[in-house]
C-alpha cells in the first residue's frame, strides 16, 4: 500500500478543521442549544454515543485506507485479529482512551467556555513537560523555561476573572484525568515510535488506535452496569435513555469528528522530528480551534461563548507554544539565510568519563584553532556534543576525568550525561564512537545512521579508565587528545 505523505502543516489545517466543529457542537449539544426544551445535558450522558461515534469513525477510517493491515496480530478462540503486539503500545492506548473521554467532558461541563477548557488542556501539556524533564534528569533549555513561564501567566489571568469560568470539583478531576493520559502517553509514544521507519511508525499508530477503541467501547459499559454515584449514573442514563432521542445522531456525529481530528493530531505527534517541535504545533492548533469555534458561536447566537480576558489568556499561551518552537524556527531561518552548522558528536556507554573528554578535548581544539585564524568561515557555526549508548542520565563527568582534563590543560565542560537519541541521529553530522562494541550497539538501535557513525579507537589502543584510578584517566585523555588530532589532520573535523 503507497501511504500518502502529508507534511506536519497539511495535518495541522486537518486536525483544525475538524476540531472546529467537534468542539462547538459538543458546548452546543450539552448546553441543550440542540434540544426543544433547551435543558443541558451533562457530559456523562453524552458520552455513550460520543464515545460509539468515535469507535464507528476508527473502524470506518482503518477499514477505507487499510491501515489494518499495519497491525500485529492476537489470537483469540483460534481467529487471528489484529491488535497490539507490544504493551507499551497498548498502555498508550489506554492512556489515548482517557484523553478521548476527557476532551468531550471538558467541552461539556456547565460555567466553563470552549476557550477556558481549551487553555487549561493545552497549558496544563506545556505545564508539565518541564516537571517530566526533571524526573528524567534532563536540561532544560531556556525556550523550555520561557515558554513555562508564559503558560503559567496565561493561566494566572483566566484563573483571575472569577466571574468568567465555574469549576467544579468533577471538571477539575476530568482535566487532571486528561492531562494524566498525556504524561503517559507521549512518553510511549516517544520510546516506541517517533522514527524515521515509516511502517514502525504506522505500525505504532494503528495499535494504539485499536487498543484505544477496545477500551471506549466496553469501559464505559462496565462502569454503567457496576458504577456507582452521579456520574456513573450519568453514563448508565446515556445508554438507556439518551440512545432513544432524538439527539443521539448529533452525538454520533461529534464523534465522528473526533476521530477525524483523532487521524491528524497523531500524525503530528508522530512525525520524526523532536517533541518540543511537534507538541507545540498540535497544542496551537487545537487551541486556535477553540478560539475560533467559540468566536463562530458567538456570531451566530448573538451571546459571548468567551470572555475577553480568556482571548488575552490564549494569546499568552500562543506566545509559549512559539517560545517552545523557537529553536526549529531559528534553524529554518539559518538554512534559509545559508548559514550551514555543522555538528559533531562523541558517545560512550555512560557518557560520564572517555566520551564527555573527547567533548572537552575538541571544543578546546576548536576554540584555539578559531582563535589562531582569528577568523571563521562565513556562514558555519560549530557544536561538539557528547552522549551514552545507555547512560544514568543526569550524572555530572567523574571526578578523575575533569581532573585529566585538568592534567592536559584542556578547560573542563559543565556536563550532566544524556543518552544518544534519534534527534541526535537527525541533526548531527558525525557520531564518533569510542570503540567497534560502541559503534554496532549504536546501530542495532539507530541502523539508518550507518554512514554518519565511525569508530575512533579502531585498533583498541584506549584503555578503558572506569575504576582504576587519575592515571588511567590521564592515559586515556592524552589517547583521546592524539586520536582527535588525528581527525582534524585529515580534515574529518573541520573548525573553519
Amino acid at each position: 500500500m503507497k501511504k500518502q505523505k502529508l507534511t506536519i502543516w497539511s495535518l495541522a489545517l486537518g486536525y483544525f478543521l475538524f476540531y472546529v466543529p467537534y468542539s462547538g457542537m459538543t458546548k452546543l449539544l450539552s448546553k441543550g442549544m440542540f434540544s426543544e426544551t433547551g435543558d443541558s445535558i451533562s457530559g456523562a450522558e453524552l458520552l455513550p454515543s460520543v464515545l460509539l461515534g468515535t469507535v464507528f469513525g476508527f473502524l470506518l477510517i482503518l477499514w477505507l485506507t487499510g491501515w489494518w493491515k499495519h497491525a500485529g496480530r492476537l489470537r483469540l478462540f483460534g481467529i487471528s485479529i489484529p491488535f497490539a503486539t507490544h504493551r507499551f503500545t497498548f498502555f498508550s492506548g489506554i492512556a489515548t482512551a482517557v484523553i478521548i473521554a476527557t476532551t468531550t467532558l471538558a467541552y461539556s461541563f456547565t460555567g466553563i467556555s470552549i476557550v477556558f477548557a481549551a487553555l487549561l488542556m493545552r497549558g496544563g501539556v506545556l505545564l508539565m513537560a518541564p516537571f517530566i524533564d526533571k524526573v528524567y534528569r534532563r536540561k532544560i533549555q531556556w525556550y523550555s523555561w520561557l515558554a513555562f513561564g508564559l503558560t503559567l501567566f496565561s493561566l494566572l489571568i483566566v484563573f483571575s476573572e472569577k466571574a468568567g469560568y465555574n469549576l467544579s470539583i468533577a471538571a477539575g478531576i476530568n482535566i487532571g484525568a486528561y492531562l494524566s493520559g498525556y504524561f503517559f502517553r507521549l512518553q510511549f509514544m516517544t520510546y516506541r515510535a517517533k522514527t524515521h521507519d515509516t511502517d514502525s511508525n504506522y505500525k505504532f499508530f494503528v495499535e494504539e488506535m485499536l487498543s484505544a477503541l477496545l477500551v471506549i467501547l466496553f469501559v464505559p459499559i462496565v462502569l454503567a452496569i457496576i458504577g456507582q454515584g452521579s456520574f456513573m449514573l450519568g453514563i448508565r442514563e446515556g445508554y438507556l435513555s439518551f440512545f432513544g432521542t432524538g439527539l443521539m445522531p448529533i452525538a454520533l456525529i461529534i464523534g465522528l469528528l473526533y476521530a477525524g481530528l483523532y487521524i491528524f493530531g497523531s500524525r503530528i505527534y508522530l512525525d520524526k522530528r523532536e517533541n518540543t517541535f511537534c507538541i507545540p504545533i498540535n497544542r496551537a492548533t487545537s487551541l486556535l480551534a477553540g478560539v475560533v469555534a467559540a468566536m463562530i458561536l458567538s456570531i451566530i447566537f448573538g451571546t459571548l461563548f468567551y470572555s475577553p480576558i480568556q482571548l488575552i489568556g490564549s494569546v499568552f499561551l500562543m506566545l509559549a507554544i512559539f517560545a517552545l518552537s523557537a529553536p526549529k524556527i531559528i534553524a529554518l531561518v539559518k538554512q534559509r539565510l545559508g548559514v550551514k552548522e555543522r555538528i559533531y558528536m562523541f558517545v560512550c556507554p555512560g557518557n560520564t568519563g572517555r566520551s564527555p573528554m573527547a567533548q572537552a578535548i575538541c571544543m578546546d581544539k576548536m576554540i584555539t584553532k578559531l582563535q589562531e585564524s582569528r577568523r571563521s568561515k562565513k556562514g558555519a557555526s560549530i557544536r561538539v556534543l557528547s552522549a551514552g549508548i545507555e547512560p544514568q542520565e543526569g550524572t555530572p563527568i567523574s571526578e578523575n576525568a575533569q581532573k585529566a582534563l585538568e592534567h592536559l590543560g584542556v578547560t573542563a565542560i559543565s556536563h550532566h550525561s544524556r543518552k544518544l537519541n534519534e534527534k541526535d541521529i537527525e541533526t548531527v553530522d558525525k557520531i564518533w564512537c569510542i570503540t567497534t562494541a560502541h559503534k554496532e550497539a549504536i546501530l542495532e538501535k539507530f541502523p539508518h545512521a550507518k554512514n554518519k557513525i565511525k569508530c575512533l579507537d579502531k585498533d583498541g589502543s584506549l584503555p578503558v579508565p572506569h575504576g582504576k584510578g587519575i592515571q588511567a584517566y590521564i592515559e586515556c585523555a592524552k589517547k583521546l587528545e592524539l586520536a582527535i588530532d588525528g581527525l582534524i589532520g585529515r580534515r574529518e573535523i573541520v573548525f573553519a
